[in-house]
């Protein structure tokens, strides 16, 4: 990925407007002579100085990687009015690559202060097509003011070449959440729920956390949530977990899922993924460490991420997995299509298509578009609604419990109705490409075949004469086909230096 066409240095902005592409563009001077002290409007008491030469040393070692044609590292940096090194923000080429494939949802980690400065080490972190970590980029700043990390949020927006994620999680911070609102006001926004558990273990009573969790993870609509709201305050409010009762009421459409029901997260926050994503970039931190110690470290772990999703990727390619399900088509196909981490969880919901069952009262409320109504066949009374549409050359298809808005993967009641419309794989809306395996063109090529197969077999078995017609063209093809490979197959028949023939190699013309 080539390098922006302005300095990797420049600073964004110490304002808290967000940065335009404009913005971007007005800071193309020179690298050295554009980082000049930044005006600064909040210099809190926790603000920590970082030593000038190894200040020094770190934007020297990243002038050295913004030249090297394999890293083209893109950097940006903050000084203060002394001129001393006050933020910092670095990525690299393959960073920007991993960012545009699986960038969609960024977790910023600010939790840890180390090194013997005391700054805090913010990676941003995403999820791959493995579901392992993939780091977008990594910052350091010297304080937790707004203005640190609006000032590192623009810095990684330049990075990205202002793409912005879908959905960003981070802790419930005031400082990096109101950064989030001004810098990315446009993508979601939720705090881990491993923040949020660490309030309630700290501020609630032990008999009314489970209730307060309930207020969390319940997908209710935003009137019955704040009559809950009301009631739980009824009863378990005190004196002494008022104020954080109140805040956390104000934060409420970020981490209550009365709100954020349907918001493409991966299902991350849910199961406190987020927390374990930056494990490995965070151990090993301590007191001691220099910023180059720290920058090190960073590299090391990102080096080792690459390798295994590479090794992932290798593996994928290789493996075969076992059908366990009765639906063996969808599974087959499926298997084929996704990566092994992400078809294991679709496999979930494939075992459980004959849990439900199709409500024979299906409407059709305008042209093009069907809705189908799927239910629990030991709980009839609990019903799913799938719209499905037919637009063309692709479908669009969505169900009322948005897992497949949510998560990424298509829920079980989806899959019900593809099995009542005779598919045996999931269709292109339902798969996407962050899911997929990667470089497999021949089982793509496959899936793609047999799509048009299906509906190419269908309609010719309703006439005899279309069904002679096209099986007698699969045939001649065939028989063409089969005698293409045997010429081949003579063609690479070379004697070895003693005269002898080796044995045949077969040459199949399908790349």
């Amino acid at each position: 990925m080539p390098p922006p066409e302005s300095p990797s240095a420049t600073p964004p902005p110490s304002s808290t407007s967000s940065m335009s592409p404009a913005d971007a563009q007005s800071y193309q001077t020179k690298q050295d002579q554009a980082n000049v002290a930044a005006p600064d409007h909040s210099m809190p008491l926790s603000r920590r100085e970082i030593d000038k030469r190894e200040a020094d040393a770190i934007l020297e070692e990243l002038r050295r990687r913004e030249d090297d044609e394999y890293l083209q590292a893109v950097y940006h940096y903050e000084t203060d009015p002394e001129g001393r090194l006050k933020n910092l923000f670095w990525a690299d080429a393959d960073s920007g690559i991993d960012y545009l494939e699986h960038g969609d949802v960024v977790v910023i980690d600010n939790t840890y202060q180390t090194n013997k400065h005391g700054l805090t080490f913010v990676p941003f972190v995403g999820l791959n097509h493995h579901r392992a970590p993939a780091v977008f980029g990594c910052g350091v700043v010297s304080d937790r003011s707004l203005d640190s990390f609006v000032w590192l949020l623009q810095a990684f927006m330049l990075s990205t070449y202002q793409k912005r994620p879908k959905s960003v999680i981070t802790d419930g911070g005031d400082a990096v959440v109101g950064a989030v609102r001004i810098v990315f006001p446009q993508s979601s926004h939720r705090i881990c729920s491993w923040h949020t558990d660490q309030g309630i273990a700290e501020h609630l009573h032990c008999s009314s956390q489970n209730e307060f969790r309930s207020l969390m993870y319940d997908a209710c609509s935003p009137a019955a949530f704040d009559a809950r709201w009301h009631g739980f305050l009824a009863r378990h409010r005190t004196a002494k977990n008022q104020r954080w009762l109140d805040a956390m009421y104000e934060k409420r459409e970020l981490w209550a899922a009365a709100f954020l029901h349907g918001k493409f997260f991966l299902g991350m926050a849910s199961d406190q993924r987020t927390e374990c994503l930056a494990t490995d970039l965070h151990t090993g931190l301590h007191e001691g460490m220099s910023l180059m110690d720290l920058f090190d470290h960073a590299d090391a772990c990102i080096d080792r991420f690459r390798e295994e999703a590479a090794e992932l990727d290798r593996k994928a390619a290789m493996s075969r997995v076992a059908l366990t399900t009765k639906h063996r088509y969808l599974e087959e196909a499926a298997a084929r299509s996704f990566t092994p981490a992400n078809f294991f969880l679709l496999r979930e919901e494939i075992k459980m298509i004959d849990d439900f069952e199709m409500v024979p009262e299906t409407m059709a409320p305008v042209p093009g578009k069907t809705v189908y109504t799927v239910r629990l066949k030991r709980r009839r009374g609990v019903l799913f609604h799938v719209e499905w549409s037919d637009t063309g050359k692709k479908d669009d298809v969505k169900c009322g419990c948005r897992k497949m808005e949510r998560e990424g993967l298509p829920c079980r009641h989806i899959l019900r109705v593809m099995c009542h419309r005779y598919m045996s794989r999931v269709p292109e809306c339902c798969a996407l490409r962050r899911m997929r395996r990667r470089g497999d063109a021949k089982y793509q090529r496959l899936e793609e075949m047999e799509g048009l197969g299906r509906q190419v077999f269908d309609l010719a078995s309703e006439d005899a004469q279309e069904f002679e017609e096209i099986r007698g063209f699969l045939e001649r093809w065939l028989e063409q086909r089969q005698g293409s490979v045997a010429v081949a197959a003579e063609d690479d028949v070379v004697a070895d230096e003693d005269g002898t023939p080796p044995a045949k190699k077969i040459k199949l013309f399908d790349e």
